[in-house]
């Protein structure tokens, strides 16, 4: 039996799965190389690429890593000689900025305040600056603080300057909006085992088709070069490498779990009132949010510690009854905590939560 007592995971992934996922993915072994493990590989490309209504130019290659994986792999497969401009408001976008400077590539990156709102104003400051800037590269959920960032109003922006949009989805794929069509989105790399409730050591990217078809004659990596993936998945799905077979498998029970449920749409709704459930009995214990509450994404709020009270101890009295919480990144790293909503959790679970929140604090005051 897979039903056993297990920590409920309010990390930022990798999410509690469900008892039907995780059968699914112990129930078969597969080889690589086998016709059966390609039909799966084009059956999961396939529905990933229709989670989003507007994704029908766009498709999807698998490749077994995390969800930075991805995102190397999509800055490394389709930016090329072309100025980028990074948007960066946290760890994530930091990251994105590392990977282009390791590979020599062009770019400028504009750094906002991680407890400020992007000023989008001073985006298109920059571009009218300087003309040779055709891609922007940005996350849309900055999980260093819980941010969702302004996706909708960054990526007019990016249609009405004719840039390239590159997104960083990892912790908002299959819980957010994201219109692809409207906004000039490119690509979008992402996780199985954040809001699609998969498996964690798989990733995926989707891209539009105009960026599966202009590969460089000499690509700028090689495990992480898509186009091979592409060329191979989605002619007969196979891969260059060996692929997780059994994460393979947990994702293609998941999709069809999460579309049972309801889609994007739904997942977002269950996120937010798990969310707000715990904000309200955190707000009554007098614990802070880090940013304006309505800035906040469904997957994940950050909240100040109060003076006194250490993370290790939140963390270890929390754990010990069966619940994992998440230290802050960076600056915030001693005085915030974290809760992700994502992941196979029942509502049982959050009253407990709440319950023991209001134990420790009480006796923590």
């Amino acid at each position: 039996m897979i039903n056993q007592k297990q920590n409920i995971l309010l990390n930022p992934g990798p999410v509690n799965m469900s008892d039907r996922v995780k059968r699914r993915m112990i129930n078969e072994d597969f080889c690589h190389r086998e016709n059966e493990f390609s039909s799966l590989i084009q059956e999961v490309n396939s529905q990933l690429a229709s989670i989003y209504d507007d994704m029908e130019d766009y498709e999807s290659v698998i490749l077994t890593s995390s969800g930075t994986g991805a995102v190397e792999g999509m800055l490394t497969s389709f930016i090329h000689d072309e100025k980028s401009l990074v948007i960066s408001n946290g760890v994530y976008g930091e990251r994105m900025e590392k990977i282009l400077r390791v590979q020599g590539k062009a770019y400028q990156t504009i750094q906002f305040n991680w407890l400020d709102t992007i000023d989008v104003q001073s985006i298109a400051d920059c571009v009218d600056a300087d003309r040779s800037i055709k891609n922007l590269i940005m996350v849309h959920h900055e999980t260093t603080t819980g941010r969702l960032n302004q996706l909708r109003k960054i990526g007019q922006l990016c249609k009405d300057y004719g840039l390239n949009l590159y997104l960083d989805g990892v912790s908002s794929f299959g819980a957010e909006e994201i219109m692809a069509n409207e906004i000039n989105l490119k690509a979008v790399a992402a996780s199985a085992n954040k809001c699609l409730h998969g498996a964690p050591g798989l990733a995926f990217v989707i891209a539009h088709k105009d960026q599966w078809e202009k590969a460089p004659r000499e690509p700028s990596g090689v495990y992480f070069d898509l186009h091979q993936y592409y060329g191979m998945q989605k002619t007969d799905g196979f891969s260059p490498f060996t692929q997780g077979t059994h994460l393979v498998a947990a994702l293609h029970e998941a999709i069809l779990e999460f579309r049972e449920m309801g889609g994007w749409q739904a997942r977002n709704t269950l996120f937010q009132q798990r969310a707000e459930q715990i904000y309200v009995c955190l707000h009554q214990l007098g614990i802070e949010t880090l940013i304006p509450n309505e800035d906040y994404s469904s997957v994940l709020r950050s909240y100040q510690l109060p003076q006194g009270i250490g993370y290790q101890d939140l963390h270890a009295y929390m754990k010990s009854n069966g619940f994992v919480i998440y230290q802050g990144q960076g600056s915030f790293k001693q005085n915030i905590f974290r809760i992700s909503t994502m992941g196979h959790i029942e509502e049982s679970d959050i009253t407990l939560l709440c319950d023991l929140f209001k134990n420790f604090f009480k006796n923590h005051g």
